[in-house]
Formats: C-alpha cells, sequence, structure tokens
C-alpha cells in the first residue's frame, strides 16, 4: 500500500474465488472476500476507461509490428493471462 497510498484497490484471485479490497481512505481498511465464480468487474469508470485506451495507445505505438515475437511475449506472461490484460485485448 506504500506504492499507491491514494488509490483503492481489488485483486480477484480466480483460482481460489477471493478478492482483496483496499480502501485508502482508511489505510487499515481491507477485507478479503469470498466471491461467486462468475464475479467479474463489468463497468469501468469513464477515468478507468480513458486509462485503458491510453495504455492500448502506447503499447501499440512502442511495438514494432514486423518484430513481434509471441514465443518471447509468453516467457514473460503465459498465454493463459493474455485474455485479462488490457494490451491484449482488442480494441472496442
Amino acid at each position: 500500500m506504500k506504492r499507491f497510498p491514494k488509490q483503492n484497490i481489488i485483486l480477484h484471485d480466480k483460482n481460489r474465488n477471493l478478492a482483496f479490497l483496499y480502501n485508502c481512505q482508511n489505510r487499515n481498511d481491507y477485507e478479503i472476500l469470498s466471491v461467486s465464480e462468475n464475479f467479474e468487474v463489468n463497468s469501468f469508470s469513464q477515468e478507468e476507461q480513458q486509462f485503458q485506451k491510453l495504455w492500448k495507445t502506447f503499447f501499440q505505438t512502442i511495438a514494432i509490428q514486423e518484430r513481434t515475437n509471441s514465443r518471447l511475449q509468453m516467457q514473460y506472461m503465459p498465454k493463459k493471462y493474455w485474455k485479462d490484460l488490457v494490451e491484449m485485448q482488442s480494441s472496442k
């Protein structure tokens, strides 16, 4: 919490169906909750959508299409997690 002291945080553990919630207003306020298997955040704030758009633009801008190396990317982040990465999702 030292790294992002003014950010509310939700971490979702899909394998264990748990969610860690941190409230930045009260530094000691956090919870670990059991969530259903189909728990999903469907609606993002306007600000979050803007940040995701900025990140996708940055990711696409620095990428050199001819030098895309999926095997190298999988060494750093296995392909099974790609569906959860903003930069790997198709633009809407």
